[in-house]
């Protein structure tokens, strides 16, 4: 049961990120990283039932101090 919430929890997470997220316009950005590294990044993204650029959107708005985003 509290495994269950647990992922209802992480789906609306979500949800709210992509909703607030697509209200912005959107850019490309070319970004190398080393094989291992995206590959963990994409297992990340699989396991949320996300994707690696709304994960990388989370670890900003975590990680930003100056409220930019």
């Amino acid at each position: 049961m509290a495994k269950r919430e647990a992922e209802q929890k992480q789906i609306e997470q979500t949800v709210v990120q992509s909703v607030s997220a697509a209200n912005e316009p959107r850019t490309t950005l070319s970004l190398s990283l080393t094989v291992s590294d995206k590959k963990a990044l994409k297992m990340m993204a699989a396991e949320k039932g996300t994707t690696i650029a709304a994960i990388i959107h989370g670890w900003i708005e975590e990680h930003n101090e100056k409220g930019v985003v």
